[in-house]
C-alpha cells in the first residue's frame, strides 16, 4: 500500500489505517441456542405514537416472533438533512426504552451514510456536500456523497454520535456504504482521483481509468481502492460510535461485494475497534418477489450468494441475519409460505438468523400483514432448532470456483450462476474453496489463476467444460494437457445428441440420450478428443438419425498428481432435469471427490441440499424441496458411521431415519415424504 495514500487518508480521517486482520476470537465460542431474528420498521410505523403502539400490540399477539425491533432512520435512499436525522434519533430513544419495556432488544438501521438512489431530493442534504462522480460515466450522482473530504467526515461525526445517544442496543450500517449505485463505481471526483493516483503511483484521469478497467493491474487497483475508502469510512463510524458506547455492536449488511474485493474480514476487524467490540452481519441480495423462486435471481440463488459472504467472514461473528425484504412491501408479491421458507434457506447456507423488512412502509392497515406475522410465528421454533444444530458449522460439497478478488478481473466469473442447475438436483455446495475437493472450473475464473493454483485444482477433482481445457492446454498460458487427458476437437453447431456409452459410472442408462435441442439453444457441441490412453468415454453425439457424428463428448480422467477431471463438451452446465442425466452427474462428482462428497440426494428429485456438519460429525444438513410436487421417498446419501438419523420438520414433527443401506463410507436414508417447496432439516449428531 504506498505510504503518500495511507499518509492523506489517516490526515483526512484522524486515525490510523488498519491492515488486512482476520478478526481473532478472544474467548470460546458460544453455544448458538436460537436463531437471532429482527423486525425492521419504517418510519410510518414509529414516528405517530399511536401506530407505533399498534406495532407493540402486534408484537405481542404473536410473542416470541422477534427478538429485535430495528428502526430504519428514514424510507428514502437519499441522505436527509443531518439535523433532521438528529431529530429522529429524540424520538427514537423513547421507542427503544418502551420495546425494552416488553422484552425486545431495540437498535436502529441508518438507511443513508453516503446515499444511494436519487428520491425525494428537495428534502434530502443540501448542494454544500460533494457528490459522489460516476467512474464511467463522469456523472455526478444526487444521492450519494463523496466520501472522501472533511466535510463528509464531520457529518460522520454529527449524525453517529446522535445515533449512539440514543441509547440502541446495536446500529446497523446500511448497504449503501458500497462502490455501487445509479451512476456506477464511485466517487472518482478530481479529489478522489488525485487519492487513486497517489495509491496506485500513477497519473491517470479520470477517463483514462474508466477505459483501461479492462486491464487487470488496473482493475485490481481500482478495487483495492474502493476496499481502502470503505475502510476509511469504518473507521470514523467505528471511531464516533465507541466514543460515546464503547461496547455498543456495529453490524454492517452486504451484497455480493466484487468490485471491493469481499474484504469482510478487514472490515469487521475496524468496526470491532481496539477493543473486539462484537460485531453483526446482515447478507443480502435481491429476491423481493416469488417469481422466479429458482433459477438465477431467485430465492435459492440468493441463498447462495448468502453463502459466498458468510464464507468471507471471521468465524467469531454469530449474529448473521440474512436480509428478507419485501420491498416495496406489496402484501401479494410474496407468499407467506415463501417469505418464511426464504428465511430457513439462508440459515441453510450459513446465517444464524433473520431480519425480515416487509411490513408496510406506507399508510395501510397492519391487519394486511397480520397473517404474515401469524405464519413466521409459526416458523420460530423451526428457526430455532436450525441454528441450534448448524451453528456456524461451514457449507461442504462441491465448490464453485471463485475468489473474493474475482471483481479484480475484467472478464468475470460467470460460473456461480453457470452452477446453479447442478444444486437443483441435489448435489450440495461448498462456498470456501478450502473445504472442497471438487471444483467447478471456468475459463474466465482461471483466466487470472496462477499455474501453481492449477495444479493444485488438478490435483483433486474437477469438473469443467471444453472452453476451459483449451486455456489449461494452451502452450502460451498453463500448458498441462499431460494433465488434463482431452482436448478440444470438432464444433457441432446443429443435430447433436448426447448418447450415454457402456460405463459403469452411466449404470443402466447406457444407450439413452440427451437431446439440448440446439435449433432453441444456439449451443454448440463439442467433440473431444482423446490425448492419453487412459481417457474414459462417457457420453458420444449422435444426429437425429442415431448415426454417431463425434465419439466422445464427455470424458474423465485420472492424472499423475492422483487428480481426476471430468470434461463436458455438450451442455456442461444445464439440462440436468432428466434422469439419465442426473444420474450421471451424480456418480461423476461422487467419482471426482474420491468418495469425499459429503451428501448428495441420489433419487431423481428437484431439491436443493446443504451440507453443514463439523469435523466431529455435528450439525446436519438441510434439504428443499423446489418444485409443486411432493418429493416421494427422497433418497439421501450420506457420508457417515451412523445408522440412524433425525428428520426435523417445520412443524415439529421428529422423525428417525434407520439407514437402508451401506456403501462404503454411505449410508442411505429414506425420507418418506417431502411437501412442494418445504423444507427438513436432517440432524447427523446425537439421535
Amino acid at each position: 500500500m504506498p505510504k503518500n495514500f495511507v499518509s492523506r487518508l489517516s490526515s483526512l480521517f484522524s486515525v490510523p489505517i488498519f491492515l488486512f486482520c482476520v478478526l481473532a476470537s478472544s474467548a470460546e465460542a458460544p453455544v448458538l441456542t436460537k436463531a437471532s431474528i429482527s423486525f425492521r420498521v419504517s418510519p410510518v410505523l414509529w414516528q405517530d405514537e399511536v401506530r407505533f403502539e399498534e406495532l407493540l400490540q402486534l408484537f405481542e399477539k404473536y410473542k416470541g416472533v422477534t427478538d429485535e425491533i430495528t428502526f430504519f432512520t428514514q424510507t428514502t435512499h437519499t441522505p436527509i438533512p443531518d439535523d433532521e436525522l438528529v431529530r429522529r434519533c429524540e424520538i427514537l430513544r423513547e421507542r427503544m426504552l418502551r420495546c425494552r419495556e416488553f422484552g425486545y432488544r431495540a437498535g436502529i438501521n441508518i438507511l443513508c451514510t453516503i446515499g444511494q438512489i436519487p428520491e425525494d431530493l428537495p428534502h434530502s442534504i443540501g448542494p454544500e456536500f460533494q457528490r459522489g462522480i460516476g467512474l464511467t460515466t463522469g456523472l455526478p450522482c444526487p444521492a450519494t456523497l463523496c466520501p472522501n473530504n472533511d466535510r463528509f467526515r464531520q457529518r460522520i461525526h454529527k449524525i453517529y454520535t446522535a445515533l449512539a445517544e440514543a441509547d440502541p442496543d446495536y446500529i446497523w450500517i446500511d448497504d449503501d456504504v458500497r462502490v455501487g449505485h445509479s451512476t456506477g463505481d464511485i466517487c472518482f471526483c478530481d479529489s478522489c482521483m488525485k487519492l487513486f493516483n497517489a495509491f496506485a503511483k500513477r497519473q491517470m484521469t479520470r477517463e483514462e481509468l474508466a477505459h483501461r478497467q479492462t486491464e487487470y493491474e488496473i482493475r485490481a487497483q481500482t478495487v483495492d481502492f474502493s476496499n481502502e475508502v470503505i475502510n476509511n469510512i469504518f473507521i470514523e463510524i467505528e471511531k464516533t460510535v465507541h466514543a460515546v458506547r464503547p461496547s455498543l455492536p456495529l453490524g454492517f449488511m452486504t451484497g455480493e461485494r466484487y468490485s471491493e474485493g469481499y474484504a469482510f474480514a478487514r472490515w469487521a476487524r475496524t468496526l470491532a475497534g481496539e477493543n473486539s467490540v462484537p460485531v453483526y452481519w446482515r447478507p443480502g441480495g435481491g429476491f423481493y418477489r416469488q417469481d422466479p423462486i429458482s433459477g438465477g435471481g431467485g430465492m435459492t440463488a440468493k441463498s447462495h450468494e448468502i453463502g459466498r459472504q458468510i464464507a468471507m467472514l471471521p468465524p467469531d461473528i454469530f449474529v448473521i441475519q440474512s436480509e428478507i425484504e419485501n420491498f416495496p412491501y406489496e402484501r401479494l408479491q410474496k407468499s407467506k409460505h415463501i417469505t418464511a421458507l426464504e428465511a430457513a434457506c439462508h440459515i441453510a447456507a450459513g446465517c444464524t438468523g433473520a431480519a425480515f423488512n416487509v411490513l408496510t412502509m406506507n399508510h395501510e392497515p397492519l391487519d394486511d400483514f397480520e397473517p404474515l406475522l401469524a405464519t413466521l410465528y409459526q416458523w420460530r421454533p423451526f428457526y430455532d432448532e436450525m441454528v441450534r444444530t448448524l451453528a456456524r458449522n461451514p457449507a461442504q460439497g462441491v465448490c464453485p470456483a471463485w475468489k473474493p478478488t474475482d471483481g479484480k478481473n475484467p472478464k468475470g466469473n460467470p460460473i456461480r450462476w453457470l452452477a446453479l442447475d447442478l444444486a437443483e438436483i441435489g448435489i450440495p455446495f461448498s462456498y470456501d474453496p478450502g473445504r472442497s475437493h471438487v471444483f467447478l472450473l471456468s475459463r474466465n475464473f482461471l483466466n487470472t489463476e496462477t499455474r501453481e493454483d492449477v495444479l493444485n485444482y488438478l490435483s483433486q477433482g474437477v469438473y469443467t467444460d471444453n472452453d476451459t481445457i483449451g486455456l489449461l492446454n494452451s502452450p502460451s498460458h498453463f500448458n498441462v494437457r499431460d494433465l488434463v487427458g482431452m482436448e478440444y476437437g470438432d464444433t457441432i453447431a446443429v443435430d447433436a445428441i448426447e448418447r450415454y456409452t457402456d460405463h459403469p459410472l452411466n449404470a443402466n442408462n447406457a444407450g439413452r440420450d440427451r437431446d439440448g435441442r440446439q435449433s432453441f439453444w444456439h449451443d454448440p457441441a463439442i467433440a473431444l478428443k482423446k490425448t492419453d490412453d487412459k481417457t474414459e468415454i462417457l457420453s458420444s453425439i449422435v444426429d437425429y438419425q442415431g448415426d454417431l457424428t463425434a465419439q466422445m463428448s464427455l470424458g474423465i480422467f485420472e492424472n499423475s498428481l492422483g487428480g481426476r477431471i471430468c470434461v463436458n463438451g455438450y451442455h456442461p452446465w444445464n439440462h440436468f432435469f432428466s434422469k439419465p442425466k442426473s444420474d450421471q452427474i451424480k456418480r461423476i462428482m461422487r467419482w471426482l471427490s474420491r468418495d469425499r462428497l459429503p451428501a448428495w440426494i441420489d433419487s431423481f428429485h428437484r431439491a436443493h441440499l446443504w451440507v453443514r456438519q463439523s469435523e466431529q460429525g455435528s450439525g446436519g444438513l438441510v434439504i428443499v424441496n423446489t418444485t409443486f410436487d411432493p418429493a416421494e421417498n427422497l433418497s439421501i446419501i450420506l457420508r457417515t458411521e451412523r445408522d440412524v438419523v433425525t428428520a426435523c420438520f417445520r412443524d415439529s414433527r421428529e422423525v428417525k431415519l434407520q439407514a437402508v443401506e451401506a456403501d462404503g463410507p454411505y449410508r442411505r436414508f429414506i425420507l418418506p415424504t417431502l411437501a412442494p417447496w418445504d423444507i427438513v432439516l436432517v440432524k447427523c449428531g446425537d439421535t
